[in-house]
């Protein structure tokens, strides 16, 4: 029998950033895709982008997955999910009850219908010769999973995000013994979450965060409304808002449209308890007095029309904070996000609230991180035992940290690779894993709106750059359409660039008369050969004694 074909992973997304989290995994007869996130765009925001999706083009090349296995329901893996099934409808898309439940939801906005298969932690399928296995882990987020992955001669297993917690507010614990298990039947590769690889020693429980509000709550801070603000997927953390509402006879209020969908999707398929008649409409807030309401929310990353934001503003139709009210931002700020958020706090603090956030700092424990610290991540290579390890889920200094994990837990150094998207990492059967760098192409998709999914395009984006930077110049030149010569001096416009006054002006229409000129007869007659002389004349004037460049758009108008 012929030995088996090696294996290929090929990340398109998530090594070499935090976020947009994608990897590919083909062998010859087969491809099964693990994720497909985005990435919240930094600078690129004021740019008109609103999330940045993976260049699929390596997918597309092999003629597309055979299944997508979805980890967890956070954006930054499912968020590009709609993109995926725009070019492959017809792909069966696995993941856990809840995953699923906030997917159908997802692409649903979208106009699309998918062919979504629960797969429970525990239960096994098969797509393209490739077996996949569920594995339960715990995160931030209910039902999240890893996958051992059964490709023909090898088993890969992938982590997903997750961390070790022996009290998780859901009870379900890590599945430390099939991970073991696994180690056993021997693992060819271990790919596992670095996002904390930097961080030593352990994550403190979900649970303990959960008795840290309630204290906070019946505590002296709490003299008006509450308003507890996180990300509208922490379900974990919303049951121990909602427990700690019922312990001091508080009704809730929620406010942001992720978070209204995912608790409803919670509350029917069972994964959040608490009494029928605790939840207010917003529209009837304004009917309770202020230490009688619990405001859950979203917005703690100063996301600029959240709901937090729009409180902070006083410009919510329905709710208000006002002076002695408490804000918990229950969240760690995403790096970046720094100066967003502090403006956030500034304008809550305006408005008179007691602000209790990440930012400060303090002794109270109002968030912890759904990821593994190093010792964690000990804990799951030593489980695991495998031949190779590979960094996933992380910037680089983040991979090589939990390469270097890796090796001090005992893998063969020269199996720890750490690639970046659109590098090939290569399994052969009983060898160590090999890395082709950027043997794929990979690169980032700017999305206009998660609705459209209309792509920017680099060339948009480089425009819009350049506008925003430089400013931008149209020069009207009206020529004789038999002499080609110019009929009359050209008209400069002008937004947004340094120094445009007369003086400068009166320089770039005399410029461009001259860069007209200075063509020959035949030259001036075509469009295109004029316009490129003008742009440069035109460009050169305000570069001088400014170091701009501002983008020139020459009107050719013959007469």
């Amino acid at each position: 029998m012929q030995d088996p074909s090696p294996v290929r992973i090929v990340p398109l997304g998530g090594l070499g950033e935090v976020g947009m989290n994608c990897l590919l995994v083909e062998t010859e007869g087969g491809r099964v895709v693990v994720d497909c996130g985005v990435l919240f765009p930094g600078g690129e925001a004021a740019l008109g982008v609103e999330v940045i999706a993976p260049d699929l083009t390596r997918l597309e090349q092999a003629g597309g997955p055979d299944a997508v296995l979805l980890t967890h329901a956070h954006e930054d893996h499912v968020g590009a999910l709609p993109y995926l099934l725009r070019e492959w409808p017809h792909v069966p898309v696995y993941g856990a009850r809840f995953t699923l439940g906030v997917v159908k939801e997802k692409i649903a906005e979208h106009g699309i219908s998918a062919d979504l298969r629960e797969l429970p932690p525990g239960t096994s399928a098969t797509a393209g010769g490739i077996g996949f296995e569920s594995i339960q882990v715990t995160h931030s987020v209910p039902d999240a999973v890893g996958y051992a992955i059964r490709p023909p001669g090898a088993l890969l297993v992938h982590t997903g995000d997750f961390k070790v917690d022996w009290s998780p507010t859901d009870g379900k614990l890590l599945d430390v013994r099939r991970f073991a298990e696994l180690g056993d039947e021997g693992v060819s590769c271990l790919l596992s979450d670095s996002t904390n690889a930097e961080r030593p020693g352990t994550s403190v429980s979900e649970r303990e965060v959960g008795e840290s509000l309630a204290r906070i709550f019946a505590g002296p801070r709490a003299k008006g409304r509450i308003a507890v603000a996180m990300f509208g997927s922490n379900m974990h953390r919303v049951q121990s808002v909602l427990r700690a509402a019922t312990a001091i006879g508080r009704k809730v209020c929620l406010l942001g449209r992720s978070m209204q969908q995912n608790v409803r999707l919670a509350l029917d398929l069972g994964y959040l308890g608490c009494p029928p008649d605790l939840f207010v409409d917003p529209e009837a807030a304004d009917h309770f007095a202020p230490r009688e309401l619990i405001i859950l929310c979203t917005g703690a990353q100063g996301e600029p029309r959240s709901a937090l934001s729009r409180l902070a503003l006083g410009e919510h139709p329905t709710v208000k904070l006002e002076k002695g009210d408490l804000v918990v931002l229950s969240s760690r700020q995403i790096p970046g996000n720094e100066r967003s958020v502090a403006h956030l706090v500034d304008h809550l603090v305006r408005r008179g609230c007691d602000v209790l956030s990440t930012l400060a700092g303090g002794g109270e424990l109002i968030h912890v991180t759904g990821h593994a610290c190093q010792d964690e991540q000990r804990m799951m290579i030593e489980l695991v035992r495998p031949r190779s390890f590979l960094p996933i889920h992380g910037e680089f200094r983040m991979l090589a940290a939990h390469a270097r994990t890796a090796e001090a837990s005992g893998v063969d150094p020269l199996g720890c690779v750490i690639a970046e998207d659109g590098d090939v990492v290569e399994i052969e059967p009983g060898k160590l894993a090999s890395v082709r760098p950027r043997a794929a192409p990979s690169g980032r998709i700017y999305l206009d709106s998660r609705g459209a999914f209309a792509d920017v395009g680099e060339v948009a984006l480089r425009d819009r750059k350049l506008l925003a930077d430089s400013g931008m110049l149209v020069c009207l030149c009206l020529i004789d359409h038999r002499s080609g010569e110019l009929v009359r001096e050209p008209e400069i416009l002008g937004r947004g660039v340094t120094g445009l006054d007369e003086s400068r002006l009166q320089q770039a229409r005399a410029a461009a008369s001259a860069a007209i000129a200075e063509l020959g007869p035949a030259s001036r007659t075509d469009h295109g050969t004029v316009e490129e002389a003008v742009r440069i004349a035109v460009r050169s004037v305000f570069r001088k004694g400014f170091e701009k460049r501002p983008m020139v758009l020459p009107v050719v108008i013959e007469m």
